[in-house]
């Protein structure tokens, strides 16, 4: 695929798949603090917990990107050469529910026993999705 016909932009696709890590950390811990809300959610105050938590943040980063930048890829590709005939397509909530989708239907199959996985999977699909149809571009 040479450079002229390429119409999105990989950086973008870079940047959705590192975002990736961390919104599905995120979204684990709220769906954590969601699952149970008669039970008290204990807050430490121990400093040593900061460095742990930016390792996590970066282990999550770096993770997640493995994973997801060829679906990300994919998908930016996908919705990229359908958006070229449906201006609909085109369309941010419909790149966003189609990362959630993408992530969190499958999953649901696999471990629905497990909805805190499921709505983590799909809060990081839709992140990644809508960061990565930052810059594409369609040639009208």
């Amino acid at each position: 695929m040479g450079q002229a016909s390429r119409r999105f932009s990989f950086a973008s696709v870079s940047l959705g798949a590192f975002a990736a890590g961390p919104a599905f950390l995120v979204a684990l811990g709220l769906c954590a603090l969601i699952d149970r809300p008669d039970r008290p959610v204990a807050l430490f105050r121990d400093p040593d917990i900061v460095p742990l938590l930016m390792a996590m943040t970066l282990a999550f980063s770096v993770v997640g990107a493995i994973i997801a930048f060829p679906l990300a890829t994919l998908g930016t590709m996908v919705l990229t050469e359908l958006g070229r005939d449906n201006d609909g397509l085109r369309l941010p909530v419909f790149w966003t529910l189609s990362g959630a989708f993408a992530a969190g239907l499958p999953l649901y199959f696999i471990a629905d026993d497990r909805p805190e996985l499921v709505a983590a999977f799909a809060f990081a699909g839709a992140v990644a999705a809508s960061i990565s149809r930052w810059r594409v571009r369609w040639g009208d």
